[in-house]
């Protein structure tokens, strides 16, 4: 036990290797707010990380939570995901108007608020808003600047991210059934599902038969075949389920097709080309796969809304963006079957391309499991993504509501 907690204390001490970098790029007078947090204690650290490494439930909720949130890559396997060569620079230039803005009333916890005064209020460890390029809101009032965060669901965009690249090559056609490509799948209840229905989480296809197997496969060709044993509940394309197999599919076709592993993929195509600051790390499960349906990635704020900008005017000013135009209107073409209200507002909305949320003016959400989420606004060149932690009650913070009122306030309306 002595020897555990020598671990424990030098865990906690420090960063670990995959996750410490170089000096990043100066900027002169950072205008962000951190509320005055200053971290976990000495004292806090070593009985959270004790607690983990004991094997102590994560799902606590409130500092429980946020520390495995925040010390990700002392506690679980992973692939580290290589910056960028040119970081990219985000100017600052913060707007009183969105620090003031008025929260909802109808909110839970907070409504009313200023933004600025409702994310110290309910459960959000940071919020970044950045608007034509520029950071115009930045607040962390329960992480760092430059701490790494879970990304949990949110991981999902990356690898429709990856799908479309790989369209936009030529190399696959998401009209096409999802055996094309992937042979094994040939006589099983996958065969003839179109890929763009499993981007839409409409595969019909129920996990449950396929759980066991696909935990104790190794190699890709294993894990297809794993998958291959889960069984249809309901025709593809006809409702909306949200299932992390339809994302361990489309991980598994990227591989396929492009000969790369998935984290080999990210970094190369996405992640290096975003201008990202800082490391990605990409969760791996015990058996080796890339956990993209689960905790999936940990990064800092700024390198996710780094990557919520490719979707974006400001982001794709370059003559080889990673987001074509035709990428952003496969995600615009929404199935018309699926549509339902909106989980946040008033709104009509339907998912694809593992977006949970495409709504009719063209924007679109994703979030992640206790409180991550990356809104996109191409018409407004608006990005608002945040991380998050719910509470000792599971309960959750409303920035997915606030981000929909945000972005239809006309306050980021371009001249």
């Amino acid at each position: 036990m002595k020897k555990l907690w020598v671990i424990v204390v030098l865990l906690v001490a420090c960063k670990t290797e995959s996750q410490m970098e170089p000096d990043s790029p100066s900027d002169t007078g950072p205008k962000y707010e951190t509320y005055g947090y200053a971290g976990f204690t000495r004292e806090e650290k070593q009985a959270y990380s004790k607690h983990l490494l004991e094997g102590g439930s994560r799902r606590y909720g409130g500092d429980h939570s946020r520390f495995y949130f925040l010390h990700f890559s002392e506690l679980e396997k992973h692939s580290r995901i290589l910056r960028s060569d040119t970081p990219k620079t985000l100017e600052e230039t913060p707007r009183e108007d969105i620090k003031n803005f008025l929260t909802p009333m109808n909110l839970k916890t907070g409504g009313g608020l200023p933004l600025t005064e409702y994310i110290q209020q309910a459960e959000v460890d940071g919020l970044i808003i950045v608007h034509k390029g520029q950071i115009v809101f930045e607040g962390y009032p329960r992480m760092l600047p430059t701490d790494f965060h879970v990304n949990y669901s949110v991981t999902k965009i990356y690898v429709s991210t990856s799908i479309a690249i790989l369209e936009n090559r030529g190399l696959i056609d998401t009209s096409q059934p999802i055996d094309t490509y992937l042979q094994d799948l040939k006589d099983s209840d996958w065969e003839g599902i179109p890929i763009v229905d499993i981007l839409a989480m409409s595969s019909g296809i129920d996990p449950a038969s396929s759980n066991q197997l696909f935990r104790s496969a190794y190699t890709g060709r294993e894990q297809i075949k794993a998958l291959s044993t889960a069984k249809a509940v309901k025709p593809s394309g006809t409702a909306y389920e949200y299932r992390g197999i339809n994302t361990s599919m489309l991980t598994l076709l990227v591989e396929e097709i492009s000969g790369l592993t998935f984290s080999d993929f990210l970094e190369q195509e996405i992640w290096r080309k975003i201008g990202s600051e800082y490391n990605g790390l990409l969760g791996k499960r015990s058996n080796g796969i890339a956990a993209t349906s689960g905790y999936g990635m940990s990064s800092t704020l700024r390198d996710l809304a780094r990557f919520g900008l490719a979707f974006t005017p400001s982001g794709r000013k370059n003559a080889n963006p990673i987001i074509s135009d035709a990428h952003l209107a496969r995600i615009r073409d929404v199935n018309e079957k699926l549509k339902a209200k909106s989980w946040y507002s008033e709104d009509m909305k339907c998912p694809g391309y593992q977006w949970d949320e495409i709504y009719e003016d063209g924007d679109f959400y994703k979030g992640g499991h206790a409180g991550q989420g990356l809104y996109i606004s191409p018409l407004r060149d608006l990005v608002i993504a945040f991380y998050g932690t719910y509470d000792t009650n599971k309960q959750e913070h409303q920035l997915p509501a606030i981000s929909r009122q945000l972005a239809k306030s006309r306050l980021f309306d371009l001249e």
